[in-house]
């Protein structure tokens, strides 16, 4: 999964991914890096997904 970097705008690679636990549950929370080594650790629903993710795709080409 590739989201844009949140500083730069540059493609940046999850590498990690977990849930932490927020007033309305548990929130998704991912670690991405950029091409220009920006790191930035949040919730995933405030990021831009470039790419969405193989594995959540039910159609197989």
């Amino acid at each position: 999964m590739l989201y844009d970097c949140p500083e730069c705008g540059l493609p940046a690679e999850v590498t990690t991914v977990g849930d932490a636990h927020g007033t309305d549950g548990p929130v998704a929370v991912v670690r991405v890096r950029c091409a220009a080594a920006h790191w930035f650790l949040g919730p995933d629903e405030t990021l831009r997904r470039l790419l969405p993710d193989p594995r959540s795709s039910s159609s197989h080409r």
